[in-house]
């Protein structure tokens, strides 16, 4: 019968430091370079550590994912607990400045299924609490008439914000003051 191999504590300063690294090599080199010799190195601990608390780099990617998600949720929560939660909505989506990250992840997800469960895990729970406060909000201000549903509303503010952001990233942000512009006349409209 094998043993199950001894884990350090998940939320220590090394495993911390370990999931901060892994942040930081995706943002700035991309999931290609994250390998456990240049996270250990960017935590400023030797790799057979990384081991130690992660069984593997797939199990660190999903534990970085999951940090990251957990937080995200917190501050969704906040932002659809506001006066204006479109606009909070919005603004969160369009001026994130963690938009790299966020493709890493996406790719890593490619070969992943542990990321893959992950993101499906998160989307669909943000879109559920999304929707509802839209619900609560479309039914509180009596919007009626209006050819989008509250999900639809959620899913729109979304992907514009990705898209512009992606782009954003490669350069390219023609149309992007308009497509912005049109987004505010609408939420103004509705909030």
């Amino acid at each position: 019968m094998a043993t199950k191999k001894r884990m350090g504590p998940q939320d220590s300063a090394v495993s911390n430091a370990l999931l901060d690294a892994t942040e930081r090599v995706l943002r700035k080199e991309g999931y290609a370079a994250a390998t456990s010799r240049r996270v250990a190195e960017e935590a400023g601990v030797k790799q057979q550590l990384l081991y130690y608390y992660f069984h593997s780099m797939d199990d660190l990617f999903v534990a970085s994912f999951k940090r990251r998600t957990k937080r995200g949720i917190e501050r969704l929560k906040e932002h659809l607990a506001s006066e204006r939660p479109l606009h909070a909505l919005w603004s969160e989506r369009i001026s994130a400045a963690d938009s790299r990250i966020t493709f890493e992840y996406m790719a890593l997800a490619n070969r992943n299924a542990g990321i893959r469960k992950e993101i499906k895990r998160f989307v669909e729970q943000s879109r559920q609490m999304e929707g509802e406060a839209l619900s609560k909000l479309f039914d509180k201000r009596a919007i009626d008439g209006v050819p989008v549903s509250p999900a639809a509303l959620s899913f729109l503010i979304s992907a514009t914000a990705i898209l512009m952001r992606r782009e954003a990233d490669n350069g390219i942000t023609s149309a992007h003051d308009d497509v912005a512009s049109l987004v505010q006349w609408m939420l103004d409209r509705l909030e």
